[in-house]
């Protein structure tokens, strides 16, 4: 009777600097009635894309826009310019309320800020995917991890006791190891 998907892509930009584009979709396949009692058919309701630039650590964002294809009402059209109030935020804990108090609820849609705070997920495994495509050393201790702080504690396999972090802490002490001999 509904369907609602997302789509995200990842682009190099340069060295350091990415683009994220993510792109919502939803649709009805049947007639529904609004609360006015008007019958609405079936069809797409919303599609709309956020692309974001982005780079470095903590990685930032340097430039948003947002493209809002097709929507219920026009006047949707109206929260376009709140994707601007999020350039120069950084993707880290926190930012998903961030979001929600600059462009959430009456200040804007909905629909944008989902999408928003989905995408930086995407964003942060884009942005690793681009950075981690040449081999770099083992980290010298838990505290030169870039990024780290993103990923400790964000999911069960890294917690602080949970299977990623302890192959990490091996993997630099087995560095340290082989440096003092």
């Amino acid at each position: 009777i509904h369907s609602r998907s997302i789509e995200m892509n990842t682009y190099a930009l340069d060295d350091d600097t990415i683009l994220v584009e993510g792109w919502l979709r939803e649709g009805r396949f049947q007639a529904v009635y609004d609360l006015t009692g008007e019958k609405i058919e079936a069809g797409p309701v919303h599609h709309m894309a956020i692309r974001l630039k982005l780079a470095g650590a903590p990685l930032t964002i340097l430039d948003a826009e947002a493209e809002m294809v097709h929507v219920p009402l026009d006047f949707c059209r109206t929260t376009l310019e709140t994707i601007q109030k999020v350039v120069g935020l950084e993707i880290r804990a926190g930012f998903k309320k961030k979001v929600r108090t600059l462009m959430g609820r009456e200040k804007g849609c909905v629909h944008l800020n989902h999408l928003l705070t989905v995408m930086s997920q995407a964003a942060f495994q884009g942005y690793v995917a681009h950075k981690r495509q040449i081999r770099q050393p083992v980290a010298e201790s838990l505290e030169a991890v870039e990024g780290l702080d993103s990923l400790m504690g964000s999911c069960r396999a890294w917690a602080p006791d949970g299977p990623k972090v302890k192959r990490l802490k091996a993997a630099i002490a087995r560095g340290r190891a082989a440096s003092n001999p």
